[in-house]
């Protein structure tokens, strides 16, 4: 059997017709390759054309201030010194307020439970069959 089969012109023809669809499709795969590159396009973009760049950034930036503006507010009345100390004496007794009442919270809860193990251990002790533990 022969290794090297003979070439005949369809042999050729089909050759032929093989690189020039890969030549084709490697031409197409570069193309597409470029049209998705947006961060080399963009670049190239701003290489050639540096001042339509940085004119639309600042028309954008001003657009931008003048749309999220906040009106102009209203001067607030001046607080007089007693105002002041007020609500610095109500800023500063917050955090002892709060342990104050974290405090008293506990003790009733603490309270509330105790009270309820001391029922718990008078129903026990009159002969609740509960008590009675097999020991």
């Amino acid at each position: 059997m022969d290794r090297h089969p003979q070439s005949t012109p369809q042999i050729e023809q089909l050759i032929r017709l093989s690189e020039a669809s890969r030549s084709q499709l490697s031409k197409q795969a570069a193309a597409v390759r470029q049209r998705l590159d947006v961060p080399g396009r963009v670049l190239n973009s701003l290489r050639r054309h540096p001042s339509a760049w940085l004119g639309g950034v600042l028309t954008t930036a001003l657009t931008v201030t003048f749309l999220l503006r906040r009106p102009p507010s209203t001067a607030k009345p001046r607080r007089s010194w007693s105002g002041l100390l007020g609500s610095l004496a109500v800023t500063a007794a917050r955090p002892l307020v709060k342990a104050w009442l974290t405090t008293q919270l506990q003790q009733f809860v603490m309270a509330q439970l105790h009270s309820a193990t001391l029922m718990r251990q008078r129903s026990n002790s009159n002969g609740n069959p509960k008590s009675q533990s097999s020991t």
